[in-house]
C-alpha cells in the first residue's frame, strides 16, 4: 500500500496562493540579529555570520507575521551549517546570541525551530519529534533552498521542499507576531531569504480544497484513493496524482491491448 503524503489545511492553502507580485519583501534585520552576524547594504537578503568561537548567532526577518499566509525560502548551503542548524520562527522578544554551540532558536517559549542537522523540532528547549515524521530521520537530507511556509490564519508553521509539503511542523501560534529566524555556528555561514508569495488578508479555502481535505482525512493510500467511486480526474487530484501520469498509464494500457 502507497502512503499518501499529508494532506492538511495549511498544504492546500498554500497552493492557493497568489503567483503574482508578492505583496511583501522581505530581508534580514540587523536591530534583530546578533552582533556577529553581518547584513551587507548592498544585500540585505542575505547574512553573513563572522567565525566566533563557543557562540550561537541568531538572525530574524525585517517582517514580522500576524494575520494571512506566507511562503519564504532560506538558501543555507548544506556546507555552511555546523553541528547546529535551525530554520523557523520566532517573536521579536528572542534573545540573538547564546554561549557555546547550541540550537538557540527553539530554545524559549518565543521561538519554534527545525534543527536541519537532526530532523527535529524544537520548542521551548524541548523536541518535540522527528521532522518530517514520516521519514527516518537518519536518512534525510535537508536541502539547499527550504520554504517556509508562516499560516497565521491557522496558526501554523510547516516546511516544504520543492512541491513537497512536509508537514504541519509547529502549531498553536495563531495571535502571535512571528518573524522568520535562523540560528548558527558555522563561520563565515551565509543564509539567504526570499519572500516568495502570500496574502495578509484570511481567505477560505476553496471549495474544491475543502472537499480533498475531507476525503483525505478518511483515506490513508493511494489505492484507497483510486477506488473511490469518483470519476478518475477527481481519484487522480485526492490522491495528488498527476493527471499527465495517469493519461500516459491509460494510453500504455490502450496499446497493450490493441
Amino acid at each position: 500500500m502507497v502512503t499518501l503524503p499529508e494532506c492538511t489545511y495549511t498544504s492546500l492553502k498554500s497552493l492557493e496562493l497568489p503567483t503574482a507580485t508578492p505583496p511583501l519583501s522581505s530581508v534580514w534585520d540587523r536591530a534583530k540579529s546578533s552582533r556577529n552576524i553581518h547584513i551587507p547594504d548592498s544585500e540585505p537578503t542575505k547574512l553573513h555570520r563572522h567565525p566566533v568561537a563557543q557562540s550561537t548567532d541568531l538572525a530574524m526577518s525585517d517582517t514580522g507575521f500576524f494575520k494571512g499566509t506566507h511562503i519564504l525560502e532560506v538558501e543555507w548551503p548544506a556546507t555552511m551549517r555546523g553541528t547546529h542548524a535551525v530554520i523557523g520562527v520566532a517573536m521579536q522578544e528572542m534573545p540573538l546570541n547564546g554561549t557555546g554551540y547550541t540550537n538557540l532558536l527553539g530554545s524559549t517559549e518565543s521561538s519554534w525551530g527545525w534543527d536541519i542537522k537532526r530532523n527535529e523540532l524544537l520548542h521551548n528547549d524541548q523536541i518535540l519529534g522527528n521532522y518530517p515524521r514520516d521519514k527516518p530521520k537518519e536518512t534525510f537530507a535537508a536541502p539547499e533552498k527550504i520554504k517556509c511556509i508562516i499560516d497565521m490564519g491557522q496558526g501554523i508553521v510547516g516546511f516544504k521542499i520543492d512541491d513537497t509539503y512536509l508537514g504541519d511542523a509547529f502549531t498553536e501560534l495563531k495571535g502571535k507576531t512571528v518573524f522568520l529566524a535562523v540560528s548558527a555556528v558555522w563561520g563565515h555561514a551565509e543564509i539567504k531569504v526570499q519572500y516568495i508569495t502570500g496574502e495578509e488578508n484570511y481567505t477560505p479555502l476553496s471549495l474544491q480544497a475543502m472537499t480533498k481535505l475531507s476525503l483525505r482525512s478518511l483515506v490513508s493510500f493511494e489505492e484507497q484513493a483510486l477506488s473511490l467511486p469518483a470519476a478518475p480526474p477527481l481519484q487522480r487530484y485526492i490522491a495528488d496524482k498527476e493527471a499527465t501520469d495517469s493519461d500516459n498509464q491509460a494510453q500504455e494500457n490502450d496499446q497493450q491491448s490493441i
